[in-house]
């Protein structure tokens, strides 16, 4: 055991002690005894900056508390609280009398002065104590049963946040490792050419340019306990440079809500980040990763630049270290209150918007290598920190739910209050709904599929008059020749179709010719209006760029300023929730 558990365990011993002795003082003048909280080094803002060497020492300080932490979060499991010492029987017996024979003047010492308190201090004296348990459990049964049930459907499992665990389901262990000792071979033949070349020869490409230094690793323990993302042992050895989360409300009320944060130091970074990017130069941005190899903007824009130069390996690996770098902050109230879908991240908030990013292209690069299992747990990750849904991630959660076979699941969340209350601002939910016709289908209900598409065409005609003519076959008469009925219609017509198209035409053809023969012709403008278009649908529409969407989008919205592959279509101005007033200087 280090020496820093020893002292932890220590002080909580005399913080044990210290409170058993309050209690039998005056109640008036009680004081809370905590443990003195670590001073923070004046100059650990500079290690973000990491320019000299100097910095190193910070850096492998954060890592080896990273490393205690580890140690201490075992040693929390094992030992909730310290226990007293055990004392021999005899010295027992006459400690017991002394107790007793203590406990009468104390407890009439505290009559007294209880006594000789006026009504005026007991109330006050009441309402310093008893308030804020009562506020936090009447707040708490505020939430409603809605939250539960929600939270239930919201929860997630570490494990399955980890795409590696379903690589290892899908091809096994040995196959993983033939993969990556293969991936070490030829790098260490590159490096050994490297070396031949001399250094005036060397020339690295960008995903040798970004790793670590050869023989420089992050401890194993960081690597394995993050909870987003496993770390890779090529990855530079480096600390988190000045992000951290903090608990914005009372811990007791759930859902909590939580908030990333920044020190000095990375809002430096930060502001020489944005200069950067104002000089359109993405090399500048790759060098900067380089020398800051944790930074979340830098390593999400140099992703996009290495999609751009056709790299979807390298792409996926820098959204891995963005989503690892907050993970690596993440507070453990917060992680077990995400376990169970208990904690929220404010969107508002630029710093919490980068999360949303990374995770973003991230549950992208997910789908593309066919791991929709880990891909769709990432999306109950968002959903459940925001049911808002800021970024329209529903529109990959259905999708990526029948690809995942967990049709069950997609039932549950479709009949469950969070699709048919008001609370949530979900604008295409009828629209996600009808997935769950092949979700059945998938369960093996036909007749409640083939009811649940007979009442789909009846309420969205125009929806199936142009998904039957996308996975080509004849379009039924009672819903042939509808259209959308206005631009809202239309844009949530098509990026349905867009995202669930390859799903209809495997599965679900021979159905919609079943159900086109029962549906009844109705009168679309008859049927309620759909919702304006949001701007998380436009956020999406955004990021997805494909050019026939963004040209349904409102001019408006698409065009408005500031907008930046940072921080695309962040809420106006009056909508954030700002940190600092440089962040503010955009709008």
């Amino acid at each position: 055991m280090s020496s820093r558990q020893l002292k932890k365990l220590h002080k909580q011993q005399e913080l044990l002690r210290l409170q058993n002795l309050a209690e039998e003082e005056d109640a008036s003048s009680e004081e809370e005894v905590a443990p003195p909280k670590p001073k923070v080094s004046a100059f650990a803002g500079f290690a973000a900056l990491g320019g000299d060497n100097d910095g190193d020492d910070d850096e492998k300080e954060d890592e080896d508390n990273e490393e205690e932490e580890a140690e201490d979060d075992r040693l929390e499991q094992r030992a909730p609280s310290p226990a007293p010492a055990k004392k021999s029987k005899k010295p027992k017996k006459k400690k017991k009398k002394a107790n007793k024979a203590a406990a009468e003047p104390e407890d009439n010492k505290k009559n007294a002065s209880t006594a000789g308190m006026d009504e005026i201090d007991r109330a006050l004296q009441e309402l310093n104590l008893k308030p804020a348990v009562k506020n936090s459990v009447e707040e708490q049964q505020a939430q409603g049963t809605y939250d539960a049930k929600l939270a239930r459907l919201l929860s997630i499992s570490f494990d399955h946040l980890k795409v590696i665990n379903e690589l290892r389901a899908m091809f096994g262990q040995e196959t993983i490792d033939s993969v990556r000792n293969q991936d070490e071979a030829q790098a260490r033949d590159e490096r050994r050419r490297n070396r031949r070349g001399g250094p005036h020869q060397i020339q690295l490409d960008m995903e040798t340019f970004l790793k670590g230094r050869p023989g420089e690793r992050i401890p194993e323990v960081v690597l394995r306990r993050n909870p987003f993302v496993q770390g890779k042992e090529h990855w530079p050895k480096a600390s988190a440079g000045g992000l951290k989360m903090v608990a914005i409300t009372d811990e007791r009320v759930e859902p909590t809500e939580y908030a990333f944060t920044h020190d000095k130091g990375y809002e430096l970074l930060e502001m020489q980040f944005f200069s950067l990017v104002d000089m359109m130069d993405p090399m500048r941005i790759v060098h900067f990763v380089h020398q800051n190899p944790y930074h979340v903007n830098a390593l999400i824009q140099t992703s996009g630049v290495a999609k751009q130069d056709h790299n979807a390996a390298l792409a996926g690996d820098l959204c891995e270290r963005a989503l690892f770098t907050f993970g690596r902050v993440t507070l453990s109230s917060f992680r077990k209150k995400l376990e169970r879908g208990l904690a929220r991240l404010e969107f508002r908030r630029p710093e919490n918007r980068q999360f949303w990013l990374a995770g973003y292209h991230y549950i992208k690069s997910l789908m593309q290598k066919g791991t929709y299992d880990t891909a769709l747990e990432w999306t109950k990750l968002f959903l459940s920190l925001s049911p808002n849904d800021e970024y329209a991630l529903m529109n990959f959660t259905h999708v990526l739910a029948i690809h995942a076979y967990e049709s069950k699941w997609l039932v549950a969340l479709c009949n469950s209050a969070y699709f048919n209350g008001d609370e949530y601002d979900l604008p295409m939910k009828e629209y996600h709904r009808q997935t769950c016709v092949l979700a059945k289908l998938q369960l093996g209900d036909k007749e409640g599929a083939l009811d649940n598409l007979v009442k789909g065409m009846e309420t969205l005609p125009w929806l199936y008059s142009s998904l039957c003519s996308a996975v080509n076959i004849d379009t039924p008469r009672s819903i042939w020749g509808v259209q959308p009925r206005d631009d809202n219609d239309k844009l949530y017509t098509e990026l349905y179709i867009h995202m669930a198209k390859d799903i209809w035409k495997r599965d679900g053809t021979e159905l919609l010719k079943e159900a086109g023969e029962r549906a009844s012709k109705v009168d679309p403008f008859s049927l309620p209006g759909s919702q304006d278009i949001p701007l998380s649908i436009g956020r999406f529409v955004y990021l997805d760029n494909t050019p026939e969407l963004m040209g349904m989008v409102p001019v408006s919205m698409l065009h408005a300023s500031p907008n930046f592959d940072y921080d695309p279509l962040p809420p106006a101005k009056e909508d954030n929730i700002f940190s600092n007033q440089w962040q503010s200087i955009p709008w």
